[in-house]
């Protein structure tokens, strides 16, 4: 029997295209570690505490956390367009005020511009994947977002540092202004507007306390986004604790240290990359079932050999990078899953997944921080709690979409044509 012919691709599946929407997505982890590297230089000019300092980080991420569910709304309403293009303009605008800033809290006032703007990337990078795909390669792109968000934290601090080390730390600005722009052109000239249906309602207060109900009546949503925030709150313990374990505890040298976060790190690309591969042939469900059990398996086996006194670097490193590769694979496959069930409201569902595994894991992990000492026991206690958690939400709570027996995504008659129909909108 002869195949249909394949559709054809749109501006959106374009390689340039889809490195646009990666490079939109690292947006927020490039903003904040490429800045890092130049704050002792920036405490010293400014004659003020790194403490104080560190709420230009701080500010940022709650900015960005919380801007988030207003940009994916507006997405919704107005088109990605718009949305992404007004929030790059203010990230921008953010940014050329840190360059010009004569005091701290202007300065401050700039990060938070930047993270009000910068929210915008990941909610709408996500909905475009939603709008266009909706089948087994959303979860490849997907993938492909989570490789970025994992890679600009190893580079950027690179590039930081170069900067800080033959210019001045206001050239760090003047590099995030540029990134901005040059998003904002190449999304322009790339990408097409994918909201083909905006709902000119989206922004009013009962139709966002409607599809909020819908969002979190949603089995597959609530246990998509839970299981996210316990697994991104694993990563969140290593990041916080892991100079305190790895030098103080453990004897590890900064450059080894360096070298051993890096490697953990990676373990995120890794699993992603894991995930983009066996998208085309296991079902999301099958995927994240692996991806939570492995991580729950390399918990279990830092935890044991801390309680049987192995204090040695690789006790911590090896499983601590299963774990991370875990989350790599689990995120795009969980995140494409849960999303496609909202294709009418994807900047929302992208948006709210987004903040509630952000607030989860930073709950978490500040937790954490306040009730135990650095350790290489109770690191490996807080990353095997959070992995524990994670499997037992999805064994006990998981929805038809997350079975390991279902069909592929792509697999039946719609995907032979192309990008299904979108459902129509439920009733105002």
């Amino acid at each position: 029997m002869a195949q249909p012919p394949a559709a054809p691709r749109s501006r959106v599946e374009r390689p340039a295209a889809t490195a646009v929407l990666v490079g939109i997505a690292a947006l927020a982890p490039i903003a904040v570690d490429v800045f890092l590297p130049s704050m002792p230089a920036m405490a010293r000019e400014f004659d003020t505490s790194t403490g104080t300092l560190s709420l230009a980080v701080t500010l940022f991420i709650f900015a960005f956390a919380g801007a988030q569910l207003f940009w994916g709304s507006f997405s919704d309403r107005a088109g990605r367009r718009p949305a992404l293009l007004a929030g790059l303009a203010l990230f921008v605008a953010g940014s050329l005020l840190c360059l010009a800033a004569p005091t701290i809290p202007v300065l401050l006032a700039g990060r938070v511009l930047q993270g009000l703007g910068g929210g915008a990337g990941p909610a709408i990078a996500n909905a475009v994947v939603i709008d266009t795909y909706r089948r087994e390669r959303a979860i490849g792109i997907l993938a492909l977002i989570t490789l970025s968000i994992a890679l600009a934290p190893m580079i950027a601090p690179v590039f930081g540092g170069l900067i800080q080390e033959y210019a001045t730390w206001r050239v760090v600005f003047v590099l995030q202004a540029a990134v901005g722009v040059a998003l904002a052109a190449a999304f322009l000239a790339l990408l097409p507007e994918t909201n083909r249906a905006p709902d000119p309602s989206a922004l009013a207060l009962s139709r966002q306390a409607a599809n909020y109900r819908r969002l979190f009546r949603s089995r597959t949503f609530v246990t998509a986004a839970l299981l996210m925030g316990l697994l991104f709150a694993g990563q969140l313990i290593f990041i916080s604790t892991s100079s305190f374990v790895l030098v103080d505890d453990l004897g590890a040298s900064p450059l080894v240290f360096g070298l051993s976060f890096g490697f953990v790190s990676f373990g995120i690309m890794a699993g992603a990359t894991a995930c983009r591969r066996l998208s085309t042939r296991w079902p999301p469900g099958r995927i994240v079932l692996l991806a939570a059990a492995m991580g729950w398996a390399a918990a279990a086996v830092m935890m044991a050999l801390a309680l049987l006194g192995v204090e040695a670097l690789p006790a911590t490193v090896l499983p601590a990078f299963v774990i991370l590769a875990g989350n790599g694979m689990a995120r795009p496959a969980a995140t494409a899953t849960a999303l496609a069930d909202f294709p009418e409201m994807a900047g929302l569902a992208s948006a709210v997944m987004g903040f509630t595994q952000m607030a989860l894991a930073s709950t978490a992990s500040i937790a954490f921080s306040a009730a135990v000492q650095p350790g290489p026991a109770t690191l490996a206690g807080g990353m095997a709690a959070a992995s524990t958690a994670a499997l037992g939400l999805f064994l006990l709570a998981r929805p038809p979409a997350f079975s390991p027996r279902s069909p592929a995504p792509g697999t039946g008659a719609a995907a032979a044509t192309g990008t299904p129909a979108r459902p129509s909108r439920p009733p105002h």
